[in-house]
């Protein structure tokens, strides 16, 4: 079952099995919705925590680890040279949990155990504490500020907006773009742990890059293996949550939307597939789902290849053309009322496009590329094909019908 459906169970650490040692808490807050506790966390522990859960204490968090520059080259450099000054020049971190356990012991106040435990801010200071350690550098004298909240009697719902709010206002150490924000997304979580759990046909590997800097952050957690890694996932079956935003998208009927990119891409897509547009309905992330989606991606990049690139291109319009000839083509086969859905199987079972197909999409996208240059009415191809205006002219142009209803096209359509 979890094969299928990427499921786990929620982290839970007890404290004194795992580390020996409770955590001393002063209880700062006691509301209807959560409790929060204040703690001195030393870099021992948190280093034990990073090198046995690794990216697991971060789902929830908006980044994985983002090497050793910027403001995390500095704290290294706190860690080597002043490191008594470490909790006094760092944030600290932000924890949650869904529930606790507690000891009181000759006064002194105790969680012994977490549920769910999450760091939803201060990811970057544990691993960085993780891997200086690593590295041979003493931690031995570091601290680091901790506030703990125990959600309780809160929804998941609720629990995803407080982590959400908790992300945005204390987040300081780097800038948290509004995608970035979105990637605990429960929808991407769920695709995520696909990803991790279901195997291709073919026995090849996917790697969804939820949180931002995951990949480099597996490296770094097994150097040894880095040349292994790489293999298993090559640069052709990574995707961010970005690129999947694109790729999912362009299999619509608005690949206007699709050429504006970057966040209004991306929160187009989270609407639709969380519910939250307008007239749709949450989407199932289930094994079928991830299926297809893989599909998609494999399509989407098949085509970026047979436009190709630089002087052998087709032409200089390929992040138009490629969004427009695949809503054409969703339009009639998955839209159509005559046709069935488009059968992404064929793609996930053989991990590639047979060549009846790659001519077809050839053939597709010379005309899209005609018609994007027939139809704009601005020599700015790239910035008019982000108007509705342009996809409803080709869309509804007889260029497109003729070339739909042609033996090709058919032969395609049944084939697939």
């Amino acid at each position: 079952v979890q094969v299928a459906t990427g499921n786990a169970a929620p982290l839970e650490i007890d404290f004194e099995k795992t580390f020996n040692e409770g955590l001393p808490v002063l209880k700062a807050a006691d509301e209807d919705k959560f409790e929060s506790y204040l703690c001195v966390l030393n870099a021992d522990l948190l280093a034990g925590l990073y090198k046995r859960y690794s990216t697991r204490l971060l789902e929830k968090n908006v980044r994985s680890f983002l090497q050793f520059r910027g403001v995390n080259s500095g704290m290294k450099n706190t860690i080597r040279n002043e490191p008594e000054k470490f909790i006094a020049f760092n944030n600290g971190l932000t924890i949650t949990a869904t529930d606790a356990k507690w000891s009181n012991k000759k006064g002194v106040f105790k969680i012994t155990s977490l549920t769910d435990l999450q760091i939803v801010n201060g990811g970057q200071t544990t691993a960085t504490i993780y891997f200086s350690k690593k590295e041979g550098l003493d931690v031995s004298d570091i601290r680091v500020m901790a506030k703990i909240n125990v959600v309780k009697n809160s929804k998941p719902k609720e629990l995803e907006e407080l982590i959400s709010k908790i992300s945005e206002f204390s987040n300081a150490q780097s800038r948290v773009s509004k995608v970035d924000l979105r990637a605990r997304n429960p929808q991407l979580v769920a695709f995520k742990k696909l990803t991790n759990s279901v195997p291709t046909p073919t026995g090849d590997s996917w790697f969804f890059e939820r949180a931002k800097g995951e990949f480099q952050t597996l490296l770094r957690l097994n150097p040894n293996k880095k040349s292994a890694t790489n293999k298993k996932y090559p640069s052709s079956r990574r995707f961010s949550k970005e690129l999947l935003a694109k790729y999912y998208s362009a299999w619509g009927d608005e690949p206007h939307i699709v050429k504006k990119g970057g966040e209004k891409n991306f929160r187009y897509f989270i609407e639709r597939i969380s519910g939250e547009a307008e007239g749709s309905s949450k989407v199932k992330i289930d094994r079928l789902f991830y299926e297809e989606t893989i599909a998609k991606v494999i399509i989407f990049r098949k085509m970026e290849k047979i436009y190709g690139q630089g002087k052998k291109a087709m032409g200089q319009i390929r992040a138009t053309v490629i969004p427009y000839s695949l809503s054409v083509l969703y339009i009639y086969s998955d839209a159509s009322s005559t046709r069935e859905k488009f059968d992404l199987s064929k793609i996930w079972r053989t991990q590639s496009i047979d060549d009846t197909l790659i001519e077809y999409l050839d053939e597709l996208m010379k005309l899209m590329n005609d018609l994007v240059k027939k139809y704009s009415k601005s020599d700015d191809y790239n910035e008019y094909s982000k108007k509705i205006e342009l996809w409803n002219a080709i869309s509804k142009s007889a260029e497109i019908s003729d070339f739909m209803k042609s033996r090709n096209s058919l032969k395609i359509l049944d084939l697939y």
